[in-house]
Formats: structure tokens, C-alpha cells, sequence
């Protein structure tokens, strides 16, 4: 249950922040999709530098413990979003591809 509900959370917190980008922005929601996805994936991804932001673990452990972030639920989520933002782009943009 507990990775359901990070898969959950992982992707909510995408999708609010494709559609508070696109408010601040004032652009498509559907041209973010994609770079917000990939965002996602460069903040979860294990072993990023991107991800000492949101290390709860402090600088004196070992090495390799301190590379244990979120575990592969919230990257999980990242690509099925990328993935989906993928979709969604060539659908909406699918006379342009055609």
C-alpha cells in the first residue's frame, strides 16, 4: 500500500507542478508535460547530485548509504510520466508528426 500511495504522491506532485508551471509560464500544459517529466526523473534518480536537496541523511555516513534517496518507487514514477507526457504530446501534436 505504502508504494502505491509514493507512486501516487510522486505523480500528483508532477502533474501540480506541470499545471503551476503553466499558470506562472502562461503556456500549453501539454508543452511542459514532457520537460517536467524529465525534471522529475533528474531529481529521483539515484546517485544525482540534484538529490542532496531532499537527503534526509546527514554528510558523515558511509558513501554508499548516503546515495539511498527515495528508492525506485518515485523514479518508477518519473518515467511513467515521461512516458505519458510522451503520449499525450504526440496525440495532441499528432497532425504535426503525421
Amino acid at each position: 500500500m505504502n508504494r502505491i500511495l509514493a507512486f501516487l504522491a510522486t505523480f500528483s506532485l508532477l502533474m501540480a507542478l506541470n499545471f503551476g508551471a503553466a499558470l506562472l509560464f502562461h503556456a500549453n500544459i501539454i508543452d511542459l508535460t514532457f520537460p517536467v517529466g524529465m525534471l522529475g526523473i533528474l531529481v529521483t534518480a539515484p546517485n544525482n547530485p540534484m538529490t542532496d536537496l531532499f537527503n534526509s541523511q546527514t554528510y558523515m555516513e558511509i558513501e554508499g548509504k548516503r546515495h539511498i534517496k527515495f528508492g525506485k518507487i518515485p523514479i518508477y514514477a518519473s518515467i511513467a510520466y515521461t512516458l505519458f507526457a510522451i503520449i499525450i504530446t504526440f496525440f495532441y501534436y499528432k497532425s504535426y508528426f503525421l
